[in-house]
């Protein structure tokens, strides 16, 4: 495969390179796949996404442009061999971010989600939680343990302390039976992929049930169609386009205050062509111009 010429390009579009206590968004990866039981990848992710991050142009596609936005990169965090153990020290950095900023985290499997949302929660104590994914991850123990994938929003939930209800899940397609009663139990908002897929304003309803929330989006790129990000640990059919996700980002979290995402699961071993990665860098860009023009 040819590789990206990326000669004379600086990473997210130039943006970077501020200090710390002067950013608007600050960047952290968290190079972590050991919850991974399909098949690994997703650790090298953080990674590649800031590599080609340098041919993202400064630009939202409605063409309004990001002059002015000051990013901040921490670098990658270490959670160690196992998330069990090692998100609470994840989750301390990312707490110490001056909460005016966006946070933007780079996963690593999804479990990696149980570190981000712990310190969201602390940054603010008013938190909402858009879960964009194929699948809920609110198993209490799958595919041989706790600590898995199908389980990290439930880890994630009790570690937090973030009420189900502040939770709404998008473009689910794939449940467990126990998920569904978890889900039906506890009142949460799902949403599944085939009524976004349809003109039948459900990004409106997450709207409405979002409204005037301290917002971050979990987004795991197997909400997409394989068709548009191959490269992922559980690649599921019937899945979103990448024009229909970035129409529902836009609407979903039009009356929310914007406080972070974690872009999750792109699988980089099993992309073909970057498609996934670059998609990947849409959602977040186009997430951050959301964010920065809606505080204008």
């Amino acid at each position: 495969m040819t590789e990206m010429n990326l000669a004379g390009l600086r990473p997210w579009g130039g943006l970077a390179g501020n200090p710390l206590n002067a950013a608007d968004i600050v960047i952290a990866g968290i190079p972590y796949d050991g919850s991974a039981v399909y098949r690994k990848g997703a650790a090298l992710a953080p990674m590649r996404i800031r590599d080609l991050s340098a041919v993202m142009p400064p630009v939202t596609e409605d063409g309004r442009p990001l002059d002015g936005l000051k990013v901040h990169d921490l670098g990658d965090l270490d959670a160690g061999a196992e998330i069990e153990s090692g998100w609470s020290k994840v989750a301390e950095s990312l707490a110490a971010v001056p909460s005016s900023a966006l946070l933007t985290v780079l996963g690593g499997d999804h479990c990696t989600a149980i570190a981000t949302l712990a310190a969201q929660a602390r940054r603010h104590p008013d938190l909402a939680v858009l879960w964009v994914d194929a699948h809920p991850d609110l198993c209490e123990f799958s595919r041989g343990g706790k600590w898995t994938c199908g389980c990290a929003m439930r880890r994630a939930l009790e570690i937090s302390s973030i009420g189900p209800a502040r939770v709404v899940i998008a473009g689910g397609r794939d449940y467990d039976p126990e998920e569904l009663e978890f889900i039906r139990a506890r009142g949460m908002l799902l949403v599944s992929a085939s009524e976004l897929a349809g003109d039948s304003g459900s990004a409106r309803m997450v709207a409405d049930a979002l409204e005037g929330k301290s917002l971050h989006v979990s987004f795991d790129i197997d909400v997409l169609d394989p068709a548009f990000a191959p490269g992922t640990e559980i690649p599921s059919g019937g899945g979103l386009s990448t024009r229909q996700a970035l129409d529902f980002l836009r609407i979903a979290t039009a009356g929310s205050k914007l406080v972070g995402i974690d872009m999750v699961e792109v699988s980089p071993p099993f992309d073909h062509g970057d498609i996934t990665t670059l998609a990947a860098l849409k959602m977040i860009f186009e997430f951050w111009g959301l964010f920065w023009h809606g505080k204008r």
